[in-house]
C-alpha cells in the first residue's frame, strides 16, 4: 500500500512536467507553412493575375466596341435622316395640296423660327383656298451631303429642288413658275424623329433645271 501511495504523487509530478515542457516548447517555436498553406497562396496569386487579366481584356473590348458602335450610329443616322428628309418633303407637298387640313407640327419642331414661318404660310393657303393638286406639276429633291452636329443632335442637308408645281385659286391657276434652288435644311432629333427647324434658299433659277446641270 505504501509503495502504491508513493509512486502515485510522482507519476503525476512527471505528468505534469511533461505537459508543462510541451505548452512552452508550443508557445516558443516560430509558425510554419505547411505544404497545403503554400499550395493555398499560390492557387490565390494565379487567380489574382488571371482576374486582372481578364480585366484587361475586358477594357481592349470596350473600347472596340465602343469605336465599332460609334461608327454604326454614324452610319444609322445618314440613313435614317435621308430616308426621313424624303418622307418629310412628301409630307409638306400633301400640305400644300389640302392646307386646311395640314398640321406643321408634325415635321417642324414647335418654336422654331421655320414652324412659325411655314405655318403662317400655310394658314394663309387654307384661308385664301390656295393649293396645288396631284398630278399638276412636281417638286424633286436631290440630297447632296449631310453634316452632322452630334452633340446638339443637329443634321444639315444640302439639296438641290427642282419645283414645277402649279398652285391655285379658288380653282384658277395662282403660280405656275418652274424653278429650281440650291438649298440648306437643318434638322433636329425630336422624341426619335427628325424634323425641320431652318430652310435657307442659297440659290435660284427661274424655267431651268440647275440640278440636272449638276448630276
Amino acid at each position: 500500500m505504501l509503495d502504491i501511495k508513493l509512486k502515485k504523487p510522482r507519476q503525476q509530478k512527471i505528468f505534469l512536467f511533461l505537459i508543462g515542457t510541451f505548452f512552452v516548447s508550443s508557445c516558443s517555436s516560430s509558425p510554419t507553412l505547411s505544404f497545403d498553406d503554400l499550395a493555398s497562396v499560390t492557387s490565390t496569386t494565379i487567380s489574382t493575375s488571371t482576374t486582372s487579366t481578364t480585366s484587361t481584356t475586358s477594357t481592349t473590348s470596350v473600347n472596340t466596341t465602343d469605336s465599332t458602335s460609334f461608327e454604326e450610329t454614324k452610319l444609322n443616322y445618314d440613313q435614317t435622316v435621308r430616308q426621313q428628309f424624303q418622307e418629310l418633303v412628301r409630307w409638306q407637298d400633301k400640305c400644300y395640296q389640302q392646307p386646311k387640313s395640314c398640321r406643321v407640327e408634325e415635321f417642324t419642331i414647335v418654336g422654331t423660327k421655320y414652324h412659325q414661318a411655314l405655318s403662317e404660310q400655310i394658314s394663309l393657303y387654307a384661308k385664301n383656298n390656295i393649293n396645288s393638286r396631284p398630278g399638276r406639276g412636281k417638286r424633286e429633291v436631290a440630297i447632296e451631303s449631310i453634316t452632322f452636329d452630334d452633340a446638339a443632335l443637329v443634321a444639315q442637308v444640302d439639296a438641290c429642288i427642282h419645283d414645277t408645281v402649279i398652285l391655285y385659286m379658288d380653282g384658277f391657276i395662282f403660280n405656275d413658275h418652274v424653278s429650281s434652288s440650291q438649298t440648306l435644311w437643318t434638322l433636329q432629333l425630336d422624341n426619335q424623329r427628325w424634323k425641320w427647324i431652318d430652310f435657307q434658299i442659297l440659290h435660284r433659277e427661274y424655267n431651268t433645271n440647275i440640278c440636272q446641270e449638276q448630276k
